[in-house]
């Protein structure tokens, strides 16, 4: 969004402004104008709060400049004079935007929840958009041919509307940078992706389109998520020059061979998402990725670990699969791996094995929702781990003791796990690690 708002510039020629957002975060945080709410087990932020003394500071400054109004009460008619609008609740009164032409250039709603009626969005009249937010407004409609009028539109974001097509006028919207389709359900989109040449963004849990969309020579995308395999294979990936992030839909006939020999030829390729609901033929082939440094694995369909991984990879997710077989003899050899996440994504087993040369450069571990009883971890294992979290794993009855003699862990997390888990503590192990956190 502050992208899209043109406030944020690249600080030097080869970070984006994406990355210069998110350090503008971080500066924030560290003068308490912005708390931390949520992080990653590797230290980065996940989601953020403003206090609420700051947060009423920061509007009734804002109103005073006619820069920014929440519309909160059912009563009161909307304010055609501020550029900022955030709307919780829509007024009873049809015409809530004035009858004069708004100067509004940002439009997020919140809490609207569900409304069959048309928001009555004149088109015409906001032609100044940048930036609409329909997060969660579960409207019993689809988006209007109209919506491609917003032709400065820079920032959609329909995520959990319930919207199930997107009309052609799409085509129109030129300057668009981010695109949120992410509803439960599938989103029907025409062959119109590749007009939208400033695109950056493409968030969806799945496109649904009668012929395989194109997305070729769209040179400003760095992100794509969740589309359907014969979609990426029918297009030039050398084109999209900026991609960083892919999320692809597998199934039992995917070849994955060959997607990655089709994928190897993007050198800005860094996260790889695959999203398997059936066991594809095979999963051989990740080891032509050489740039791919992060790797994800999601779905039931997954019944067994790649033959080879990235050479470069560093981050690996598992997600949701189903495992039959105790996947850390394999894992444990992948020599550049330093983040490993494992969520639902092994079998009931009674014990997970971690050798005593197993993860010699793995400095963060998150297990969550793993059925073992137990985790063996031999003496000498993940000998530069810093960050251990285990999320709850009900059924595991206590810690490894070899967690104690592993000088480099500063950081122990243990969240929702059971109470006797917590009573058998071991003393000296907690002890001997710097920051114990139980949630």
């Amino acid at each position: 969004m502050w992208v899209a708002e043109g406030i944020m510039q690249k600080r030097d020629a080869e970070s984006l402004e994406e990355t210069a957002a998110y350090d503008d975060v971080e500066r924030l945080c560290r003068r308490n104008m912005v708390q931390v709410a949520e992080m990653t087990i590797d230290e980065r932020i996940k989601s953020c709060r403003v206090h609420d003394l700051l947060r009423d500071v920061a509007i009734r400054k804002a109103e005073d400049e006619n820069f920014f109004q929440i519309h909160d009460t059912r009563d009161d008619k909307i304010s055609a004079k501020s550029r900022y609008l955030a709307v919780h609740t829509l007024p009873r009164d049809k015409n809530y935007f004035g009858s004069s032409t708004p100067p509004l250039r940002s439009l997020l709603f919140f809490n609207i929840r569900r409304y069959g009626e048309d928001i009555s969005l004149s088109f015409k009249s906001f032609r100044k958009l940048r930036i609409v937010d329909l997060e969660n407004v579960e409207m019993g409609y689809d988006l209007p041919e109209g919506i491609g009028e917003f032709r400065l539109l820079r920032y959609l974001g329909l995520r959990r509307t319930s919207i199930e097509r997107l009309p052609h006028s799409f085509g129109f919207l030129r300057n668009l940078q981010t695109l949120d389709i992410r509803n439960i359900n599938r989103v029907i989109v025409s062959n119109f992706i590749w007009k939208l040449e400033s695109l950056r963004h493409l968030y969806a849990n799945d496109i649904m389109s009668n012929v395989p969309l194109k997305i070729e020579g769209l040179r400003n995308l760095q992100t794509l998520s969740r589309i359907h395999f014969d979609h990426i294979m029918h297009n030039d990936m050398t084109t999209l020059t900026s991609l960083q992030k892919l999320g692809i839909w597998v199934d039992g006939t995917s070849e994955i061979d060959k997607l990655c020999t089709h994928l190897s030829v993007v050198g800005s390729l860094k996260t790889l998402h695959l999203y398997c609901l059936e066991q594809p033929q095979s999963l051989a082939g990740l080891s032509k990725l050489h740039h791919v440094t992060a790797l994800k694995l999601f779905g039931k369909g997954l019944r067994t670990l790649p033959p080879d991984f990235p050479p470069n990879l560093s981050r690996l997710s598992l997600k949701e699969t189903r495992l039959g077989a105790d996947p850390m003899p394999v894992l444990e050899k992948l020599g550049q791996l330093s983040f490993l996440k494992m969520k639902d994504a092994y079998e009931r087993q009674q014990h997970m094995g971690i050798s005593g040369n197993g993860f010699h450069q793995l400095k963060f571990l998150e297990l969550r929702y793993l059925r073992v009883d137990e985790i063996k971890v031999e003496e000498g294992a993940l000998p530069q781990l810093r960050c251990l979290r285990i999320r709850e794993c009900y059924r595991l009855e206590k810690l490894p003791e070899e967690l104690k003699h592993i000088s480099s862990l500063d950081k122990l997390e243990l969240v929702d796990m059971p109470k006797d888990f917590i009573r058998r503590l071991d003393a000296d192990m907690v002890s001997s690690v710097p920051n114990l956190r139980i949630f």
